[in-house]
């Protein structure tokens, strides 16, 4: 196994998870869980539970050197009340754990709809230090983690990195998805190098295609080292234009 210790992993059963697995391989020792059955990983604990329950996530958090916090209700078409238990009150618990344990790395899942409106209005070059411009409640409640996770790193003296990711899918779905297709193999490299970096905040776009100049990468390339290996290219003839797959409802 690598150097960085035990790492709790939520969101373990969901799709980004999925992809992301193979890539950590032998890389750390790993606790997975989810709100079902997280899948079987040789090495690798698995342990079932909600973390919208505090009690539950302290017990998780025991022992563990690093979180990476991936869990939440993703659909950019919810509103609050089905945004407000996933993606606020279990990232409040995840970091109220880590603080009782003294877990000094955190890397938390974020997405570029926390500045979907920058993007809806065909701006360039969205680079993360523009103020936050939610697109939608799900947007929204990952700016709310985001500054969650500032205030964290701060006060409890804590590597705190958010991570904003594009369209995590194996391949790209749709050509609207392109400039923010977040590619499997890079999404491993972008979560090791997160969770092995001496950053005390950050944030950072997760996204394969920066050549597509959408959505600026240099911060990520600067401070963690990070550089896409998949390749957009092979994709911009063959992505199907479907529609629905714009960056979320208007």
């Amino acid at each position: 196994m690598g150097g960085v210790g035990q790492v709790l992993l939520t969101g373990a059963a969901g799709s980004v998870a999925g992809q992301l697995l193979p890539g950590l391989e032998g890389w750390a020792r790993l606790r997975l869980t989810d709100r079902v059955e997280p899948p079987s990983m040789a090495g690798a604990e698995t342990v079932r539970g909600d973390l919208e329950d505090a009690a539950f996530v302290d017990s998780v958090m025991e022992g563990v050197d690093a979180a990476v916090h991936l869990a939440a209700n993703a659909d950019a078409q919810s509103e609050w009340d089905e945004v407000r238990g996933p993606n606020l009150e279990a990232p409040v618990n995840i970091l109220a754990a880590a603080a009782r344990h003294g877990v000094r790395k955190l890397v938390l899942a974020s997405s570029v709809h926390a500045v979907g409106q920058y993007s809806k209005q065909g701006r360039r070059g969205i680079t993360t230090d523009l103020p936050v411009a939610p697109c939608c409640p799900y947007g929204a409640s990952k700016a709310f983690v985001e500054a969650a996770g500032r205030q964290h790193a701060y006060r409890h003296d804590a590597s705190v990195i958010c991570l904003r990711f594009g369209a995590t899918t194996r391949v790209p779905m749709a050509r609207e998805v392109l400039p923010g297709w977040f590619g499997p193999e890079d999404l491993a490299q972008m979560i090791r190098l997160s969770v092995e970096s001496e950053v005390r905040f950050g944030i950072y776009f997760g996204v394969s295609a920066a050549e597509l100049g959408v959505w600026d990468i240099e911060n990520a390339r600067r401070e963690l080292g990070y550089e896409p290996h998949c390749q957009v290219g092979p994709y911009l003839e063959t992505a199907p234009e479907v529609e629905g797959w714009g960056l979320c409802p208007t």
